[in-house]
């Protein structure tokens, strides 16, 4: 529990500042390519403002205009009309013809970037006719480009230093509440070993008294209240003995099949009394390497509360199948749906629906929490959801 609250606070930190670092970044290379890119536009604009490329686009240039621009190196002009070069003031191999060709291509009014070592500069002058002008500036662009892979890099630094920084964030906000939840499951345990003993020497007195006085409804009483505090103690003492421990030991390969058979047989004088019938649906066979102890707990936490939720003279139907990688256990009880927003709760320690049923019934709302608890150690999953008036919880373990 405390681990997936970390992960939680270190996913929400992590992403909450590296959309912001990495935003702020992506901003200021954009606007600095678009700075170097707007600078060399202006330079050319420059230019046919003064009439060093060309005065009147209908009109051929002047004579005097041609050899001016043929003096400034670097700089190429280029006229495409209906998708073929028409005409160029300057001197231009191929390799620029095919770039603006390419360019015109966009048949965009005006636009501007960079193609290879050029910075190109785009007008739509009529339908299907377009003004190209190059400029080569080979520090301009290595500038450009320059910027955008510094920004690459100190995004990647970032996104590492952001990484680190998360974790570390994440482990000292969760630090006090790991400590209070420390001090808890020791606080279960030790109370639990404690209440044992005054509770043994109690239920021994009461023997020795109903072998007395036979019969005896106050001793009966304190006889079934000892069984209930004693089902409480062990099971806060196995719930603390889950938590304390981080991953599963003593794992043996055993036939899950026989297992759940036996589980069930061992609930069918109690689903007799209930007049209740509880059919299986199990795969023959099934290997797990697992604790046969947990098996059992998880399986008998969820038939027990099948039987004692299921309608009179109804069904509990327990199944056992593989489905690919995963072994599926389901257990099956005809009755009332649990509410929707109860279904994630019940999981949780001491919560009880129904509360007055419970508290009769001497049920602390731990069985669940405990199964979810194990189930979770071997990498699995339980749910309950609800279908043709049955409600299904539905363990699955990884193999």
């Amino acid at each position: 529990m405390i681990e997936k609250l970390r992960k939680r606070i270190f996913y929400l930190v992590f992403i909450s500042i590296s959309i912001i670092v990495l935003g702020v970044i992506t901003l200021f290379a954009i606007l600095n390519y678009h700075n170097t890119i707007n600078t060399a536009v202006m330079m050319i604009n420059r230019m046919s403002q003064i009439g060093l490329i060309r005065e009147e686009f209908d009109k051929p240039p002047r004579q005097e205009n041609i050899e001016k621009q043929r003096e400034i190196e670097g700089v190429y002009h280029v006229i495409v009309r209906d998708g073929s070069i028409d005409s160029s003031i300057t001197d231009v191999d191929e390799k620029i013809e095919e770039y603006a060709l390419e360019i015109s291509k966009k048949n965009v009014r005006d636009d501007s970037g960079i193609k290879d070592n050029y910075i190109y500069n785009l007008r739509k002058r009529g339908e299907n006719t377009f003004e190209i002008t190059f400029m080569e500036n080979e520090d301009a662009i290595t500038h450009a480009n320059s910027i955008l892979l510094v920004s690459v890099v100190l995004c990647f630094l970032s996104l590492i230093a952001i990484f680190i920084g998360a974790k570390k964030i994440s482990k000292t906000i969760v630090k006090p509440v790991r400590e209070t939840f420390e001090k808890q499951k020791q606080f279960i345990s030790d109370a639990s070993h404690e209440l044992k003993t005054p509770l043994a020497v109690i239920e021994a007195n009461a023997d020795v008294l109903e072998n007395e006085f036979q019969d005896n409804k106050w001793i009966k009483y304190i006889q079934s209240e000892i069984e209930s505090m004693n089902k409480l103690i062990n099971e806060l003492l196995m719930l603390a003995k889950i938590e304390n421990i981080d991953s599963i030991r003593e794992l043996k390969q055993i036939n899950l099949s026989k297992e759940l058979e036996i589980i069930i047989s061992m609930f069918e004088s109690m689903a007799y009394e209930k007049e209740i019938t509880i059919d299986s649906n199990i795969k023959e066979d099934v290997m797990l390497k697992a604790n046969k102890e947990d098996i059992e707990h998880i399986v008998s936490t969820l038939v027990d509360n099948a039987i004692k939720h299921t309608e009179l003279k109804k069904q509990v139907i327990v199944e056992l199948n593989k489905e690919k990688n995963d072994i599926i256990i389901q257990v099956k009880n005809y009755g009332n749906p649990i509410p929707e927003e109860e279904r994630e709760k019940i999981f949780e320690r001491f919560y009880r629906i129904d509360k007055s049923r419970n508290r009769q019934e001497k049920r602390y709302g731990l069985g669940l929490a405990i199964a979810k608890s194990t189930v979770e150690k071997y990498n699995g999953k339980i749910e309950v959801s609800y279908k043709d008036h049955f409600t299904i919880f539905k363990v699955s373990i990884p193999v």
